[in-house]
């Protein structure tokens, strides 16, 4: 009897062991409710607004450093205010 019983639980730990080696299952990305697909699609709204407010800033940030060398060269030239 003790013999069945070893087998038994040799045979459920490498169960076990089977189970744990096995990869985990993939991510899902696909939205599991209409909640969760309109609130995906809210986020990329704001992603994409987001990324174009960046752009201008980085344009206007720019557009202000370039009127600073000019005016400093300017000045440096003798020719500003």
């Amino acid at each position: 009897m003790e013999r069945v019983d070893e087998e038994a639980r040799a045979e459920a730990l490498r169960g076990q062991i089977r189970r744990w080696r096995q990869p985990p299952p993939g991510v899902e990305l696909r939205p599991a409710s209409a909640y969760e697909a309109v609130t995906r699609q809210m986020v990329e709204a704001l992603t994409e607004d987001l990324r174009e407010i960046k752009g201008r800033l980085n344009g206007l940030i720019w557009m202000l450093s370039g009127a600073i060398v000019v005016d400093v060269v300017l000045r440096l030239a003798g020719g500003g205010p």
